[in-house]
C-alpha cells in the first residue's frame, strides 16, 4: 500500500526511518499476509541500526503463527529473548494460539506455565486458545478447570471462551453440561450468545439425537 511506498521512498532517500514507522509498515505487510516482505523490512531495520521493540516482534510472530508457520514464530520468539527482549502476554498468547490450532497443546501449556512463572497476567484470548486446544484434544476436564480458573483469577470470560468450552462439551457427548453452560453464559456472566454458540449447540443436539 501507500504506507509501504512512503517507507521505501524514505529508505531510498536515506532519511532515517523512526521505529514507529517500521512498526506500522511491518504490521501492515503482515496483516496483508506478506510475511516475507515484512520480515525483509524487519531485517533492513536492524541493518540500519534501528532497534526493534516487543510490539514489532509480536506483530511478526503473530503473522507467522496465523499463517500456520508456527516453527518460524517460535524461532523468532527465541531470537527475541536471546536479544534481551521480554515477551509480554500478547506475544505468548499469539504463539499459544498458533500451537493450539496445530494440535500442539502440550507445548502451548508449557508457555502457559512460563507466563505464570514470570508473573504475567493471562488474558482471555490466551485462555480461550488453550480451552479450545484442550477441547479439541479431548482433554475436557483440563479445559473445564482452566475455564473455572479464569473467574478465580478475575479474568473476564467472553463469548470466545464459552464457545470453545461449549464446542468441546457437545463434541464429546456432554450436551447437558453444554446446555447448563449456555444458560450460565447469559444469566451469570451477561455474555452475549452468538450465532456460533447456537450453531454449536444445535449440531451437538443433532449428533445426540435430541431434535425433538
Amino acid at each position: 500500500g501507500s504506507c509501504v511506498a512512503l517507507y521505501q521512498e524514505m529508505d531510498e532517500k536515506g532519511i532515517q526511518v523512526p521505529p514507529h514507522v517500521f512498526s506500522l509498515v511491518i504490521g501492515g505487510l503482515c496483516k496483508e499476509g506478506k510475511l516475507n516482505e515484512g520480515y525483509a523490512v524487519f531485517e533492513n531495520m536492524i541493518r540500519k541500526g534501528s532497534k526493534p521493540n516487543v510490539a514489532i516482534y509480536t506483530v511478526l510472530i503473530d503473522g507467522y503463527a496465523k499463517s500456520g508457520s508456527v516453527e518460524d514464530a517460535i524461532r523468532l520468539l527465541h531470537r527475541m529473548i536471546d536479544e534481551g527482549f521480554k515477551p509480554d502476554v500478547v506475544t505468548y498468547s499469539v504463539v499459544v494460539n498458533g500451537l493450539c490450532k496445530n494440535g500442539r497443546v502440550e507445548e502451548a501449556l508449557d508457555y502457559f506455565q512460563t507466563c505464570r512463572f514470570n508473573g504475567l497476567a493471562i488474558n482471555s484470548i490466551f485462555y480461550s486458545s488453550l480451552i479450545d486446544g484442550l477441547g479439541k484434544a479431548g482433554r475436557i476436564d483440563e479445559a473445564e478447570r482452566l475455564f473455572e480458573e479464569m473467574s478465580e483469577k478475575g479474568c473476564t470470560r467472553d463469548s470466545y471462551c464459552y464457545n470453545a468450552l461449549i464446542d468441546a462439551l457437545t463434541k464429546h457427548g456432554k450436551v447437558d453440561e453444554a446446555m447448563t453452560l449456555f444458560k450460565r453464559m447469559e444469566e451469570e456472566e451477561g455474555c452475549d450468545q452468538t450465532v456460533y454458540t447456537y450453531t454449536i449447540l444445535i449440531s451437538g443436539m443433532f449428533k445426540d439425537h435430541r431434535n425433538e
